[in-house]
């Protein structure tokens, strides 16, 4: 009987114990494996695949005056300096090419920073024409079937981009 009682005080106390001290270490143990996300560690995204092809990019100078060469630098090179500017970009919604692109750019960047849009093509070929936009991207066979190579429009910066490196 004697025994029977110590075997039984044993189970408890080893049971106790291991409610008490063991299962919450193992609970906490659990979260440094990398289940759960460190709380120092940066974020950390997957681009878009960048999608092959030339591209124009029209970006109004009147409103981006200060920031004109980090943008030309990011949109061509994809070099990311600081740039304490939000932009808005407009692409056709006929020219996926063009909208994957802008969602690779809008990734790169900080939350909110780049506001994408898609509009008509004529719609948007017109408002590029005419100065009222503040940035838009167009596959390079888009451009050429609205007739958007040279802008005469002296507030329009124009980049060329081609297969993600630079043309001009």
């Amino acid at each position: 009987m004697k025994a029977l009682k110590g075997l039984l005080h044993l189970t408890l106390s080893l049971t106790a114990v291991f409610l008490l001290a063991v299962a919450p270490c193992l609970y906490t143990l659990d979260s440094l494996r990398g289940n759960a996300p460190d709380a120092v560690s940066g974020a950390s995204i997957r681009l878009p695949d960048k999608p092959s092809g030339d591209y124009i990019i029209l970006l109004n100078r009147s409103l981006h005056e200060s920031t004109v060469e980090e943008w030309t630098a990011f949109f061509r090179d994809g070099e990311l300096n600081v740039i304490f500017d939000d932009i808005s970009v407009l692409a056709a919604k006929a020219d996926t090419t063009a909208v994957k692109m802008a969602e690779r750019f809008q990734a790169q960047l900080p939350e909110n920073q780049m506001n994408l849009r898609t509009e008509d093509p004529v719609l948007l070929a017109s408002k590029a024409e005419n100065g009222c936009i503040d940035a838009a991207i167009f596959s390079k066979e888009m451009a050429d079937m609205l007739g958007l190579g040279d802008m005469p429009d002296e507030r329009i910066v124009i980049i060329f981009i081609k297969d993600g490196g630079e043309e001009k």
